[in-house]
């Protein structure tokens, strides 16, 4: 049966995830369907849906930009829904503020609950040109009667770094376990969502097995997209490719996914420039 390498391009900002994996012609006789067992399909969405909101951060937001916590008093009579509602207020609020300003207020947010405490609180990746302190006063004037002295604060904010590996970490964070979820990410409507590129054939079978090889060689990398560093490659199995009629069917070639950052990229800290 023909098979060829397709090579799906992730670009988002300043950073590059490569996907190579086979697809095969639809033969004649149709095969049953393969399906992936439900464990494996469910770490596979949870590392897809990280990957997917990693991608859309790097592409909207940059190191002005913040990582804010926001929470609620002890005492405070909360739970999922009303949070739900002070959260989208707080950014209705914050979104005339910067309307005013002559800025777009983009935003990512989450609700969560406690995994020990079980108390509400939110994670937001947003826009900063008007700096933390007002996002952060904005959300902590609600509960003043709650402050026991002046410096009590109900946030947090910091602002974003990327590393060469760009800022998986908080995408992780952000989809883990949902069961601690209330629901997953929403985000603003004036994100540019990065659109994949694809190819097929330019990498046959042969250099596939070579880059899963040697997949700790960066040159072999950096030589395929050139402009770009190298920061590293999964050569992973997965027993299911997809044909072109959507069909899952089993491999007998092996993916491969690859990360990489432009080198003229001037945010984005090496390793040296985070000692």
């Amino acid at each position: 049966m023909r098979c060829l390498m397709r090579e799906v391009i992730h670009d988002s900002g300043d950073f590059r995830d490569i996907d190579i994996f086979p697809v095969r012609k639809v033969p004649n006789t149709r095969k049953a369907k393969a399906k992936p067992s439900s464990e494996t399909q469910k770490k596979l969405n949870e590392k897809n849906a990280a990957r997917r909101l990693t991608w859309l951060i790097q592409e909207n937001f940059g190191t002005n930009d913040y990582y804010i916590g926001l929470n609620y008093p002890a005492e405070y009579d909360i739970n999922p829904a009303s949070g739900d509602r002070m959260l989208k207020n707080w950014i209705r609020r914050n979104k005339r503020k910067f309307q005013k300003a002559g800025f777009d207020f983009k935003y990512i947010t989450t609700t969560e609950i406690g995994d020990k405490n079980r108390r509400v609180h939110h994670h937001v990746i947003c826009s900063g040109e008007l700096g933390a302190q007002i996002l952060r006063e904005d959300w902590d004037k609600q509960f003043h009667a709650y402050k026991t002295k002046p410096t009590t604060s109900f946030s947090h904010a910091k602002h974003l770094k990327f590393t060469r590996t760009g800022l998986a970490g908080i995408a992780f964070y952000t989809c883990k376990d949902p069961s601690l979820s209330y629901r997953s990410y929403n985000c603003s409507k004036n994100l540019r969502r990065p659109e994949p590129k694809k190819r097929d054939g330019r990498v046959s079978g042969k250099k596939l097995k070579e880059l899963r090889a040697d997949y700790l060689n960066a040159e072999i990398f950096e030589e395929l997209y050139p402009g770009y560093e190298f920061v590293d490659a999964d050569p992973y199995w997965d027993m299911y490719g997809i044909d072109e009629n959507g069909e899952a069917d089993k491999l007998e070639f092996p993916y491969i996914t690859i990360r990489m950052f432009r080198k003229d990229s001037k945010y984005i800290l090496r390793d040296k420039d985070r000692m």
